[in-house]
């Protein structure tokens, strides 16, 4: 999917906005506080459902505006046209797509594939296993269709076996919801163990061009001991239960599932410095952007915020060029136009940003 064109109204400091976008590269500049974030924000929302920057949705209501509304109308790689739109006010989000209204912001999420890279990406790395698991499932749920049902199976019963530990319910009650959770955990641990096999062939050829390596691998961890290896998930929940019962939660299971990258055999935070964790991550997300277009054959929506700022001109100039060779679309920030090359993208929109106000850079 592509964003043929974007209205946004009080959403932050913008005013309103309306554009018509580039299926390539779409830079905003202007300098800090001009509301170039802001904006890439209000596409994250629509993607995702939520904000990258605050927990807060009434935060980026504007001040004075009763909601924010951001509305766009997509292109498929097929050229199938569908509009999708969110309002939020103070108490809830109100979902459109194809004119329909609809409550599943799931599926508006479907519709508009969007990653995200910024300042904070190099918390992927850095961070609790929260954010990979974030990371892998994205993936999933946009390419496998079974994904969504697994997972949300397997939350409802990890929920409901918790609530049983917590209140020592009997055996039989525990061992009801340890079928249901046994069955959805195998299905998420084959997804997520393929999808990283998968992360991790594409991963090479990617941080060739990045980072100057394509010594890596991803290393998946289920969220439970491997061995031994006859010994199942089942098993495990009973012979852990006692412990379970202590703790009032359920220990092991996909829900501490995790993955790690390693480069040239060791820990990519020894074999790296800062700087090359920095290109490992925008190698990663790159990598999640070629994953998609190949399993679900269109483009996703790339957001990238300050990238000039993150890296030398070196630097730079290669990670340039692979999102440009990349079959995705982008909406980049820069303070000035010359610090994103925007010769190696066949189509190009350059928008200036002031105070909110947003014009098109002829």
């Amino acid at each position: 999917m592509r964003i043929a064109s974007l209205a946004i109204t009080g959403f932050r400091n913008l005013e309103r906005v309306d554009l018509d976008c580039a299926a390539g590269l779409n830079l905003l500049i202007g300098p800090n506080a001009s509301g170039k974030t802001s904006l890439l924000e209000a596409v994250y929302f629509l993607g995702r459902g939520r904000s990258f920057r605050t927990r807060q949705p009434r935060e980026l209501i504007q001040t004075g505006a009763a909601a924010f509304r951001v509305t766009a109308a997509l292109v498929d790689g097929r050229g199938r046209r569908v509009p999708v739109g969110v309002e939020r006010d103070a108490r809830e989000s109100t979902v459109r797509i194809g004119g329909a209204p609809t409550r599943s912001l799931a599926e508006l999420a479907r519709q508009t594939p969007v990653l995200l890279l910024n300042p904070d990406s190099h918390r992927l790395l850095e961070d609790g296993p929260k954010q990979r698991r974030r990371f892998m499932d994205w993936g999933l749920f946009h390419a496998e269709p079974g994904f969504l049902d697994a997972w949300r199976r397997y939350g409802a019963a990890l929920r409901h076996r918790n609530a049983a530990l917590r209140t020592q319910a009997a055996h039989r009650v525990v061992d009801a919801w340890d079928g249901e959770l046994s069955a959805a955990a195998e299905r998420l641990d084959r997804l997520r163990e393929t999808f990283c096999e998968a992360l991790g062939a594409v991963l090479r050829p990617l941080s060739g061009s990045t980072l100057g390596t394509e010594a890596v691998q991803v290393d998946y961890r289920r969220g439970w001991p491997l061995e031994p290896p006859e010994r199942d998930f089942a098993s495990w929940l009973r012979g852990g239960r006692d412990r379970d019962r202590q703790q009032g939660h359920t220990r092991l299971g996909p829900h501490r599932a995790d993955f790690t990258v390693r480069v040239a055999d060791r820990p990519s935070a020894e074999a790296l410095s800062r700087g090359q964790q920095k290109l490992l991550v925008i190698a990663l997300v790159l990598a999640q952007a070629e994953l998609y277009r190949r399993r679900v054959g269109d483009a996703c929506i790339l957001l990238i915020d300050d990238l000039p700022a993150e890296l030398d001109s070196a630097n730079r100039a290669r990670v340039t060029q692979a999102l440009a060779e990349l079959d995705a679309q982008l909406f980049a920030t820069a303070i000035e136009p010359g610090l994103l090359d925007a010769g190696p993208w066949r189509e190009t929109r350059i928008f200036q940003l002031a105070r909110g106000a947003i014009s098109v850079v002829p």
